[in-house]
């Protein structure tokens, strides 16, 4: 007779057994998903090509690790040094992926190669019940951009980008197909941009919803497709720390007949008298002109109930090609052209 020692004993080897068993088989599963994946991105028109994968993280995971990987169409081309999936064995909805090390991305035809340095990159990715993908956010810290030669194009202490897509495909330009937020900390621009508010921004967020159908295809067809179709970008919340300014905007924006920006925004700054100091300081603005700049905003600016430096409250607008800050021209808008197919 079996003692109850000896049963749980046999009990445990059994059930060990029988999950090493559905680890293989998960590993089986894992390998489906990339090449399915692959072969789905080369049918696009991408050219996909990695070395791999091998497959490792057993019990709790299932870990892909995927070297030298090459993801290409038309203009566009993404090379990294490796590239780590990650998926749990009972649930392939939720992926996470890896992307430490350096990468190389040229993102259109008229852009240079950059170099990609982040002391950690990974995204998260969940998927819906019909394989459709749900939400995926990406975390990246230390981030260091370059160009091929080593020089400095951009830095960010963290950048955090999560996009949302909705159950249903949207049936009207009135209908969300995207939420986008974007978050970043600590951005030190290029020495060239050394300008009047400094080279850091301490704080950049941004909240988007698309509004209408972005069909697949080539981003520049895409794109001519979305705004024939009536689509607008709803900014949810914008917002900029940048030296001593405090810029906050909420809006509209879509792309006119000439594909150029069209909308209307509502933006609250604060700190509007530091700038203008500090364009006296560079030689920017005279210091008459800052004088006169400072009395006829102070008339419009307002102090918040809860305290604090005064806020400016303008609305911008961008149409027929140029940006407005009020009834002033403050900029020209250039229609925005995707690289077309080669």
């Amino acid at each position: 007779m079996i003692s109850r020692k000896s049963a749980l004993v046999i009990g445990v080897l059994a059930l060990a057994t029988a999950y090493t068993g559905y680890w293989f088989y998960a590993r089986t599963l894992a390998l489906q998903v990339i090449d399915n994946w692959t072969e789905q991105r080369r049918a696009e028109g991408y050219t996909v090509s990695y070395d791999g994968p091998d497959i490792s993280g057993f019990p709790l995971l299932v870990r892909a690790e995927l070297e030298n990987p090459r993801l290409e169409r038309e203009a566009f081309a993404w090379r990294g040094e490796r590239l780590q999936v990650e998926m749990q064995p009972w649930n392939f909805r939720r992926i996470r992926i890896d992307l430490n090390g350096k990468q190389w991305v040229t993102p259109t035809a008229r852009a240079a190669q950059m170099v990609l340095v982040p002391a950690e990159a990974a995204v998260v990715a969940n998927l819906s019940a019909t394989g459709r993908l749900a939400d995926a956010a990406l975390l990246v810290r230390d981030l260091t951009l370059s160009d091929p030669a080593g020089s400095s194009l951009l830095q960010a202490a963290e950048v955090w980008l999560e996009a949302t897509a909705p159950v249903e495909p949207p049936k009207s330009d009135q209908d969300a197909s995207l939420a986008l937020s974007l978050s970043a900390a600590d951005i030190l621009l290029p020495k060239d941009v050394d300008g009047p508010l400094g080279r850091t921004l301490s704080k950049l967020r941004a909240d988007l919803q698309v509004r209408g159908d972005v069909p697949s295809g080539s981003p520049a067809k895409a794109l001519e497709a979305w705004r024939r179709g009536g689509g607008t970008v709803d900014v949810d919340w914008f917002q900029v720390n940048w030296g001593e300014l405090d810029l906050r905007a909420k809006g509209t924006i879509a792309l006119d007949a000439e594909a150029r920006p069209l909308g209307a925004f509502s933006t609250n700054i604060r700190g509007h008298n530091h700038a203008l100091d500090a364009l006296v300081a560079h030689a920017v603005l005279e210091p008459g002109a800052a004088t006169m700049a400072k009395i006829g905003l102070a008339l419009l600016a307002k102090s918040p109930p809860e305290g604090g430096a005064p806020v400016l409250t303008l609305p911008v607008t961008a149409q027929d090609g140029h940006l407005y800050a009020g009834p002033l021209k403050i900029l020209d808008l250039d229609p925005i052209r995707l690289p077309a197919p080669r």
